[in-house]
């Protein structure tokens, strides 16, 4: 039976195309969910027989995990078979920041997030820096470990790094967050069959100023395919939730399938599956 992650999957190409060393951004408006979008990919990906390893900093792994349930696959029992990796950095923090209130040395330097944040001006300055190089290095440094744990049993490995846009809540600079992106990408360059999913939230308020913006609108340049989901203009529509927008910048892929630069769809959420369908269509694809 053909479920709606099989409509989504159809819709957007990733069930055609070789996602392997491809960057998928997805940036999600605020005012709508673009969660379904990455529940699509993770379903590409687990039919494709990939491994994947989650990024989490803002949905629990519960969540997908009950998403997971409701579309066909169970991320627990994938996990326990290895081919589900788990990295929460906001978890790690929390623990890391308890770890040192508590002046305990059980937890593992090198796994501290927190280590040697501020650096000194100078020698006789008092002041001191926050250093988000220091934690772009040691966040980095958990995902490289779970990647290559991931990588060394599964051929194919999708790395999802879930709504970056909390790295500017912890401090980080946008030269920090790109940084962080640079990192990633130079790791699937010594794994070529690594494909990577970057989520965003923006805003769309002050495009100029806002940080997040920034970090969307770069990615933007060097993502392979870019979705964006964007509530509707109108308002709200008990036909349509919002509106997806796919953009692949790849120009071998939308020649070879004949698609245009920019395909527009609306889309509904219900309670157990989401329907698409093109703007001014009578019929939903499901």
């Amino acid at each position: 039976m053909v479920t709606s992650m099989d409509s989504i999957c159809n819709i957007i190409g990733i069930d055609r195309v070789d996602m392997s060393k491809r960057m998928v951004l997805i940036e999600e408006q605020h005012g709508c969910d673009a969660n379904f979008l990455v529940n699509a990919l993770i379903s590409n990906a687990l039919k494709k027989d990939y491994g994947i390893c989650f990024v989490l900093f803002h949905n629990t792994f519960s969540h997908y995990h009950n998403v997971g349930i409701r579309s066909g696959y169970n991320l627990m029992t994938l996990k326990e078979k290895g081919k589900v990796a788990l990295v929460e950095p906001m978890k790690e923090l929390m623990h890391n920041i308890n770890g040192i209130c508590m002046d305990t040395d059980t937890m593992d330097i090198g796994n501290r997030i927190f280590s040697n944040l501020y650096v000194k001006v100078s020698d006789s300055s008092k002041d001191n820096r926050f250093n988000g190089m220091t934690m772009v290095d040691n966040m980095f440094k958990l995902i490289r470990d779970n990647h290559n744990e991931m990588a060394s049993q599964n051929k194919t490995v999708l790395i999802i790094i879930e709504d970056i846009s909390h790295l500017s809540d912890l401090g980080l600079s946008l030269r920090d967050s790109m940084y962080y992106i640079r990192y990633i990408r130079s790791l699937m360059e010594s794994h070529p069959m690594t494909q990577l999913c970057v989520t965003v939230h923006t805003y769309q308020n002050d495009v100029k100023s806002c940080i997040l913006d920034f970090i969307c609108n770069n990615l933007k340049y060097i993502a392979d395919l870019v979705l964006i989901a964007e509530p509707l203009v109108t308002g709200h529509s008990s036909d349509a939730s919002g509106k997806i927008t796919v953009c692949w910048n790849v120009d071998s892929v939308r020649s070879e399938y004949h698609w245009t630069e920019k395909m527009t769809y609306l889309y509904k959420l219900l309670d157990w599956h989401v329907k698409i369908f093109a703007p001014g269509a009578t019929t939903f694809v499901t």
